[in-house]
C-alpha cells in the first residue's frame, strides 16, 4: 500500500497556529500602551499642579483684598495715618490683619500722592499731603503665587484731628 507523501505546507501548520501574536507584534503593543499610559499620567500631573497654583491665587487673591480692608479700617481710626509710610508701616500685624496659614503678607513703600494722582515729588514730610498709594502683596508659603492689589489711602479728618 503507497502512502501519499505529505505536502510542505501540511507539516508547517502542524508545528504553530496561526491564531496567535508573535512576540514582536506583543512587544509593539506593549510599547505602544505605555507611551499612552506615560502621556496620560504626564497630563494628569500637569492637571494637578495647576489646579494647585490656582487654588493658591485664588486664596492669595482673597487674602489681599481682606488685607486691604484691614487697612482701610486701621485709618479710619484717627491719627493711624503714617506720613511717608516706609514698607510694612501697615504691616498684618500692625492693621490687626491674621495672615492665613501657609501665606505671608506685606506692604512696600508707601507713594506720597499730589492732588492729580502723579506720584509727589520733593523730600518727605513735605511731599505728603495725606495721600498714598499702597502697594499689598501675599504669597504662598511655597512662592508659586503671589497676589499683589495697589490701593490708595488717605488721612482721615474727621472726629477732631487736624488736617494740615
Amino acid at each position: 500500500m503507497h502512502l501519499p507523501a505529505p505536502s510542505l505546507r501540511a507539516g508547517r501548520s502542524e508545528g504553530r497556529s496561526e491564531k496567535g501574536a508573535t512576540l514582536v507584534e506583543t512587544l509593539v503593543a506593549v510599547v505602544i500602551l505605555g507611551i499612552a499610559g506615560v502621556a496620560i499620567l504626564a497630563g494628569l500631573q500637569l492637571s494637578v499642579a495647576a489646579s494647585d497654583i490656582h487654588r493658591k491665587q485664588t486664596n492669595g487673591g482673597a487674602a489681599v483684598r481682606s488685607y486691604a480692608e484691614a487697612v482701610e479700617k486701621y485709618l479710619n481710626t484717627t491719627s493711624n495715618y503714617v506720613k511717608c509710610a516706609g514698607a510694612n508701616a501697615y504691616s498684618p500685624a500692625v492693621v490687626g490683619y491674621t495672615v492665613p496659614a501657609g501665606q505671608s503678607a506685606q506692604q512696600a513703600a508707601a507713594q506720597p500722592l499730589a492732588g492729580d494722582g502723579s506720584v509727589a515729588g520733593g523730600a518727605c514730610p513735605g511731599a505728603d499731603r495725606g495721600v498714598q498709594r499702597l502697594r499689598l502683596s501675599v504669597s504662598s508659603a511655597d512662592g508659586r503665587a503671589t497676589e499683589t492689589l495697589t490701593i490708595v489711602v488717605r488721612r482721615s479728618c474727621e472726629g477732631g484731628t487736624a488736617c494740615d
